[in-house]
């Protein structure tokens, strides 16, 4: 075994920076169970996680998804002192765009509609990753980044299968704010847009390094897909 193939694999985790529904002054932020089940499945995995948001520091945790939406592996996370030491301190993405990973996740969120989905810099990045052979994930509303990602004009979901909070489920919680529906993105920027049988049931769609993930309850298996997408392009 080369040394190289035997070093630490390196997975980018990005988060929102954005911590309110629009102009509403609600709060919002990324989705906890976003964040802390797919960590867990990197640490676990020995991958090397580098967290980054938009503007560095510690991002905003949606309260939403605390209370009735905090599963056990968040209470975990959130009790976890090392991991809420790496949340507190990310690294502004703009410092880490030059690096390359072996995969990247995108936490979603509702907040993440209002900067991460139409961020420059994560953009040029998700282009260099894909034509570098290079797997990206995107969860939950995180999955509008990449519709509106473009090669040549066109979404880099053009054609293929994708997923994301659907319609469905946008209308079941009912957060009253104008903006734009990730299913309703996808479908326009001419993807096969897929979703599970029953609403926040979870469902995961790999279309070649393309992976994407409908609601908080697909995290852990978009992250177990990440996984295995990596170790495939590393092999």
């Amino acid at each position: 075994m080369s040394a190289e193939s035997s070093s630490p694999r390196h997975v980018l985790m990005v988060i929102t920076s954005n911590g309110f529904l629009g102009k509403s002054g609600r709060p919002s932020g990324y989705w906890g169970e976003e964040l802390a089940a797919p960590y867990r499945v990197f640490e676990k995995a020995g991958l090397e996680i580098v967290l980054a948001s938009p503007a560095g520091g510690e991002p905003p945790l949606d309260p939403m998804s605390l209370g009735q939406y905090e599963t056990d592996v968040v209470k975990t996370f959130r009790a976890d002192p090392i991991a809420r030491a790496r949340v507190a301190k990310t690294a502004r993405l703009a410092d880490v765009a030059e690096r390359s990973f072996d995969g990247i996740f995108v936490v979603g969120g509702f907040g993440v509609m209002w900067d991460v989905v139409g961020d420059p810099t994560l953009q040029r990045l998700v282009v260099r990753h894909l034509g570098a052979g290079r797997p990206v994930a995107a969860v939950c509303h995180a999955p509008a980044l990449l519709a509106n990602t473009k090669v040549n004009e066109a979404s880099v979901l053009a054609g293929r299968a994708a997923t994301g909070f659907s319609d469905a489920e946008e209308e079941a919680v009912s957060l009253g704010v104008e903006r734009p529906y990730v299913e309703s993105l996808l479908r326009a920027a001419g993807a096969r847009y897929e979703k599970s049988g029953s609403v926040f049931a979870p469902h995961v769609v790999r279309d070649g390094l393309l992976l994407t993930g409908q609601n908080p309850a697909s995290s852990e298996e978009l992250a177990t897909m990440l996984v295995q997408a990596v170790g495939k392009a590393a092999s």
